[in-house]
Order: structure tokens, then sequence, then C-alpha cells
């Protein structure tokens, strides 16, 4: 079989590899479709095996087809189209997760089951909506840390494919007052197309349109948004520090994003204003169950965030792509092709 294979610095190859072999408890997917996911980009961008070791199979977004099952798996059958969780997908777990294979045309997942490492899709669902159980499963878990209430104002950090998905999610579960803010027009026209409201901060200032959209509160004597939760997939300092300057009491914040480097924030500000800054990483079986349910009744139209298609052959030139990220959100890799 052909598979991706990360090298170091911005190289990424396609070689030919050994078909994998399965045991009585897994199963072989024919790998249908595969996204790169931002953590793939910023280790290739590096040259680093932060997550990703030199000559390894890699991509951890895919979406395939069982065309063998072991012997002592009980729920799956050959012919399933089935989305994979990458944490769960290996017996190494979350350490070597990265290393699924999502660029693999053929891939094992040990230890197979139904909702537990492999989530099934219908025929109606394409291959560029079913990819993206994994990075929206993210997004989600994200923004349903923060424990949203439909009544409440919602306020998304970033356009990217996280920042989109925690949007959809929250818009997709019935919470309709959500914006969300980048500086990035281009972008924001997805946020548009999912259904939220958007806020350029390159054009206007970020509390005055938030209270614009949302109403006003008090906070000690000045008037802040009135907005309920933060959900900060941007990574970007600054704006984390202008939005937590805006909070309310009460408000909170979840942090999806990667950063950096440290974030200087006032501990006194937190406990005058009671703020709860929450981290969210990966996802649960609960969180893909309702990202499953949510792509397959189309609450949104969640493929709009693919925005570049390429073949298993052109993955350098697909990374090339990703890396440069100019008009690109979600960058997939057709491995039918």
């Amino acid at each position: 079989m052909k598979a991706g294979i990360y090298r170091g610095l911005k190289d990424v190859r396609v070689e030919e590899l050994p078909l994998p072999k399965i045991g009585p408890r897994d199963v072989l997917l024919r790998n249908l479709m595969g996204g790169i996911c931002g953590t793939d980009i910023n280790i290739v961008k590096a040259g680093t095996e932060m997550g990703i070791r030199f000559g390894k199979e890699f991509g951890h977004e895919l979406f395939g087809e069982v065309v063998e099952v072991g012997s002592e798996v009980k729920d799956v059958q050959v012919g399933m189209r089935v989305g994979v969780n990458p944490i769960t997908g290996k017996r190494a777990g979350r350490y070597y997760s990265l290393e699924i294979g999502g660029f693999s045309q053929y891939v094992a997942i040990e230890d197979a089951a139904l909702n537990y490492n492999l989530y099934e899709f219908s025929e109606g669902v394409r291959a560029e909506e079913a990819v993206l159980m994994e990075p929206m499963s993210v997004g989600f878990h994200g923004a349903f840390s923060t424990n949203p209430q439909p009544h409440e104002n919602i306020v998304v950090l970033g356009a990217g494919p996280i920042g989109l998905s925690a949007a959809a999610g929250l818009i997709g579960e019935g919470i309709k007052n959500v914006a969300v803010v980048d500086i990035d027009d281009w972008r924001l026209a997805k946020a548009e197309e999912l259904g939220a409201r958007t806020l350029n901060t390159s054009k206007d200032d970020l509390a005055a349109k938030l209270i614009e959209y949302f109403g006003a509160a008090e906070c000690y004597g000045r008037q802040v948004p009135n907005v309920d939760a933060f959900i900060d997939a941007a990574g970007a300092q600054p704006l984390f520090l202008q939005a937590f300057q805006l909070a309310k009491p009460n408000a909170r914040f979840a942090i999806i994003a990667v950063y950096k480097q440290p974030v200087p924030i006032s501990f006194a500000d937190v406990m005058s204003r009671e703020v709860k800054i929450i981290g969210a990483s990966g996802y649960s079986h609960e969180d893909i169950a309702k990202v499953v349910d949510h792509i397959e009744k189309k609450k949104t139209p969640i493929a709009t965030i693919v925005t570049h298609r390429y073949s298993l052959d052109e993955l350098p030139g697909a990374f090339e792509t990703a890396i440069a990220a100019k008009e690109t959100i979600k960058v997939v890799v057709d491995l039918t092709k």
C-alpha cells in the first residue's frame, strides 16, 4: 500500500509499505479520506518529533470502510463506513495517536468496537463530512466544557477548523446566540454559513460590537459585553487578554487553543469577578456521539470548512497548501484517487 510518511522539517513523502496484518480483535480499514490537522501542520513546520516520530505513518483524522474483521470482533461488519477515534484506535493509546495512519491506504484498528474506536456513518453522509468527526469533536468538547445554556451568549475566538467546529456544535445543539471573532473576512464568511454572527477585530472594536450583539452587563461600575462564555480556539495572546478584560462576573473561558508561550493574567481579576478558566483537550465518547448525530442530521453545513482536496500522491503539496494557510481552513486527502 501507499502511505504518508513524516521524514522531518517540511518533509512529507508517500512511500510503499506492506499491508497491515490484523489480529483476532482488530479490523482492517480501507481509508477513504484523511484530514490535515493543525497539530500535523505545526509538527511538520517545526521538524520536531513532538507527537510524530521521524519515519512513521501519520495523520489522525480519517474515515474509511471496513474490509476485514478479526474473528473475535463482535459488532463490526465488512462494508461498514466508519470514522475513527485515534486515541482508542491503537493499544498504544493517546501517546501515539497522531501516528494512526490517516494518510495510509489501509489502517489496522486494534481492539475494534463500535462506539469505542469506530463510529458508523450512513450512506447519506459524504466522506468530506464524515472525515470531520474527529476535529469537530475537539471543538465540540471545548465549547461544551463551559456548560452553555440555550439562552446564553457565547463567543468563539478564532475561525479556524476548531473554532468553526465549536461554533457549529453550539448552533447545532440549539444555542443560537453565537459570535465568532477573527481578523480574516474570508474565514468569517464560513462562520456566517454555519449560522454565527461575526466580528472582525481588524475593523471593529471588540467591546462595542459584542455589546451591539448581546447587550451590556455591569462590572464594578463599567459596562462590559453580556457574554456568558468565551471559547478560545485562536491561541492569540492579545485577543485572549482583550476578551479577558471584557469578561463580566462569572464568565467562563474554555481554552482549546495550543499556546506556545505563557499568558499573563491577573488572579485578582479572576478572584474578584469569579471568572472560570477551563482547559479542554481531546473529547469523550459522548462528544463524538453528539458530533456523529450532528453530521448525520446535517444540523449545520459543517463541510463548508473543507476548502482543499488532494490525492494521496499529492500529499506533499497538500501540506504546502495547509502550511501557507491562504484562504485555507481544512485540507483533506482523498485516498480513493
